[in-house]
């Protein structure tokens, strides 16, 4: 993570510093929630507005430092697990004893009854909708469907990435405030050079390069993006394959194309701070994911001028540029669709950012955060 060389949030309270707390399961590189949270952070001017965080897993060094060095702290409460339930509460309790926040912001939907419920004090408890399904796993839905039901009771403000993710974690968008999944736009700007660079580095040429970057979970759907990619590759092997991410479902994943016989033609890149000279080395981005409650990966292939096949389980409104098609989950469709991109393509052509600049570049968003912020009024001081 990289600070900005200016700060684009300046609230307008001259009264002081409002310091909000924003409670999340994670911070890592993984994790596409603390993402957008850090991305906001990161353009705040930290001498009138700050976040703290609230997390259920110790965060690596190197973010620790990063976050402490900007004057923000970090409490990490109990592993988010029915065993430790009792001891999660006990945490809170304490933590709220004698720590006195205004504004507390959370991304956690499942645990929202226990930490804003239990924070009496606090005049301002928003809950962040951030997807349209809370679990992978249908057991862990049932139990998540039941604790959200609580939501309203315990939250006071309503914020969602959109009226997709808002009409599934509150049953409707009215009175649900919409703040983007925001990106720095101009870090994934097409680069020739990175282009070869990777393309290089990666032993391509000339071959079609279709590109994925998502955690290997199961809403993702990485199993049916390699069936599309089989039917491809058996007419034309000019074609490849790269998947950046890491996640439950790898080594599953990895064994499949094993399997498969797809072991040269598809690649697998693991977590990368390099994703915007990846994308740069793409021909095409696809996000087949079985649910999304935003889609923030397709914005930043669009800054790089991709074109985007995503499923039609991704909310409309990440088409930016025009250049993102929605399909059903079709495996022949695909595979299709693919096979024609793949022999119209033109790998020289000039790449657009049509992102910069507009409502999901961070540049323009942060200071709407923070002017949210300000109208709740009563923020007081920790």
């Amino acid at each position: 993570m990289t600070s900005a060389t200016s700060a684009a949030c300046t609230p307008k309270n001259k009264s002081g510093m409002i310091r909000v707390l924003h409670v999340l399961d994670k911070i890592s590189a993984d994790s596409g929630v603390s993402a957008v949270v850090m991305n906001y952070y990161s353009r705040l001017d930290h001498s009138r507005i700050t976040f703290d965080f609230m997390l259920n897993e110790e965060p690596a060094l190197d973010i620790r430092a990063y976050i402490e060095s900007r004057g923000s702290k970090i409490f990490v409460m109990p592993a988010l697990k029915a065993a430790n339930t009792f001891r999660y509460i006990r945490a809170l309790k304490e933590f709220y004893k004698t720590n006195d926040y205004k504004i507390i912001h959370g991304h956690v939907a499942n645990s929202a009854v226990f930490y804003l419920g239990l924070a009496k004090n606090a005049p301002h408890r928003l809950i962040h909708s951030h997807s349209t399904r809370s679990s992978d796993v249908f057991l862990k839905r049932v139990r998540n469907r039941f604790l959200i039901m609580f939501i309203k009771s315990v939250a006071t403000g309503y914020l969602a990435c959109s009226k997709e993710a808002a009409g599934f974690l509150f049953g409707k968008a009215e009175n649900v405030t919409i703040i983007s999944n925001a990106i720095y736009a101009g870090k994934y700007t097409f680069s020739s050079e990175k282009r070869e660079e990777i393309r290089s580095s990666l032993g391509l040429k000339d071959e079609f390069v279709i590109g994925h970057v998502g955690r290997f979970s199961a809403g993702k759907n990485h199993s049916f993006l390699i069936d599309v990619f089989q039917e491809i590759y058996k007419l034309n092997e000019d074609v490849r394959l790269i998947l950046t991410g890491v996640g439950e479902l790898y080594e599953e994943i990895a064994q499949k194309v094993k399997k498969l016989g797809l072991s040269d033609a598809i690649i697998f890149v693991g977590i990368s701070d390099s994703i915007p000279a990846f994308m740069s080395a793409m021909d095409i981005f696809v996000l087949p994911s079985l649910f999304e409650g935003f889609g923030l990966v397709c914005v930043e292939a669009q800054a790089s001028g991709l074109s985007v096949l995503a499923s039609d389980n991704v909310p409309r409104v990440i088409d930016i540029s025009g250049k993102v098609e929605f399909l059903s989950l079709d495996r022949s469709l695909w595979a299709k669709k693919l096979m024609s991109l793949s022999a119209n393509r033109d790998a020289g052509e000039k790449r657009e950012n049509k992102v910069a600049g507009g409502m999901f570049d961070i540049e323009t968003q942060a200071p709407r955060l923070c002017e949210y912020y300000e109208n709740l009024g009563d923020h007081g001081n920790v």
